[in-house]
């Protein structure tokens, strides 16, 4: 990582929040989305993530959970991402939208894939949909999801 986009990177970092949305270019909303993605998946920090990056009123398309923020969703997914370990296998940023293919391994439980995919607006992610498939216990294809 280059100095200059490593300061890019903490000055957006120490930002108090992205929401309520801003105007920012392009590769703004790229490195936005990287921080996202690191705050919630790998500092396993959802309350910041969702604080920083998800706006109040955001439109949820998951059928098991609300749209907006809501405590006690949030406090389920902290549980959960605190317990399970994540695998990016894909991750794309194009036309104001965030994507990823992630494998997600929790003890007792048979691996995720899960494909992300977050809407911005501006500097603030406004919209979310995702789709899980637990592997098989005994895929046919040796291949099957990664």
């Amino acid at each position: 990582m280059n100095f200059v986009l490593f300061l890019s990177l903490f000055s957006m970092a120490s930002a108090a929040s992205f929401c309520p949305s801003r105007a920012v270019d392009a590769k703004e909303q790229v490195d936005i989305w990287g921080l996202f993605v690191k705050k919630f998946y790998f500092d396993k920090e959802v309350q910041t993530a969702f604080a920083d990056h998800i706006a109040s009123d955001f439109i949820e398309h998951n059928p098991d959970a609300l749209s907006g923020w809501n405590q006690t969703n949030i406090a389920g997914l902290a549980g959960l991402i605190s317990e399970s370990n994540f695998t990016v296998m894909h991750d794309a940023f194009s036309n104001n939208t965030g994507y990823m293919h992630i494998r997600q391994d929790t003890s007792g439980a048979q691996p995720l894939a899960i494909a992300d995919i977050f809407r911005f607006n501006g500097s603030c992610i406004v919209e979310h949909w995702d789709i899980q498939q637990a592997r098989p216990v005994d895929p046919i294809n040796p291949l099957a999801m990664w």
